[in-house]
């Protein structure tokens, strides 16, 4: 009797770890300022604030955006998504961020097109499209940097660190980002054709991040996201 009570106690406790598996990454679990906040796995890895001068968001050491399980010692890290509606809409995002050099690290943001439910990972399989902006420092000097790529099949563009305002837009099947150092004349990067994008039910920002070890204290502050002119983080 007691083996049998101990066998059906051990069941239950692994549906109930299923279950919480599951709702690690549920969507909606927390909402701030219209966000969808995608937590890290069991909440534990990267962090967020907002104040009255924007969205920080604070990384973790082992968390990775790119990956939706642990393996290798990481695990997946918090991420944020704001949901962009429509075929025609444009988003200047103004940034900045405290990445101290050491090991590797880095704040991911940008596009994210596909599934409705899908988390918005860089490593996801529902992702269509992903516009992709890094800024990241590691060890080497030439590792402190700010690039620009779409996937699939898109190769890196660099970017000024210094520049004030990144644009993202969308006109219809088109895709195309831009940059502003002094917040009037828009230097163009690319325009992407992305026809396969064009249908897909869901279409995000978002914000996550990776850090190889310590980040030190690493930070960005997301001070301005205007939405069709429209801001919506203060």
């Amino acid at each position: 009797m007691r083996k049998r009570f101990l066998l059906a106690a051990l069941a239950a406790a692994s549906v109930f770890a299923a279950g919480c598996v599951t709702a690690v990454f549920r969507k909606g679990a927390f909402a701030i300022n219209d966000w969808d906040t995608w937590t890290g796995w069991n909440a534990e890895y990267g962090a967020d604030e907002m104040k009255g001068d924007g969205l920080y968001y604070y990384l973790t050491a082992r968390q990775d955006d790119s990956r939706d399980e642990p393996s290798d010692g990481y695990a997946p890290g918090l991420i944020l998504s704001r949901e962009l509606s429509g075929g025609k809409w444009q988003a200047d995002l103004e940034a900045d961020f405290k990445i101290p050099p050491g090991q590797m690290k880095r704040f991911s943001y940008g596009i994210w097109v596909g599934g409705d439910a899908a988390r918005p990972s860089i490593g996801s399989a529902s992702a269509v499209l992903k516009i992709l902006v890094q800024r990241q420092n590691g060890p080497r000097p030439a590792d402190d940097s700010l690039t620009v790529f779409y996937l699939p099949g898109g190769k890196a563009f660099p970017l000024p660190i210094n520049l004030k305002v990144l644009r993202f837009e969308r006109d219809g099947n088109y895709f195309s980002v831009s940059y502003s150092v002094k917040k009037k004349v828009f230097v163009p990067v690319f325009r992407l054709d992305a026809s396969s994008a064009a249908d897909e039910p869901s279409q995000k920002f978002f914000i996550g991040g990776f850090a190889g070890g310590d980040p030190q204290g690493a930070y960005a502050r997301f001070k301005s996201l205007r939405i069709n002119g429209h801001e919506t983080l203060r």
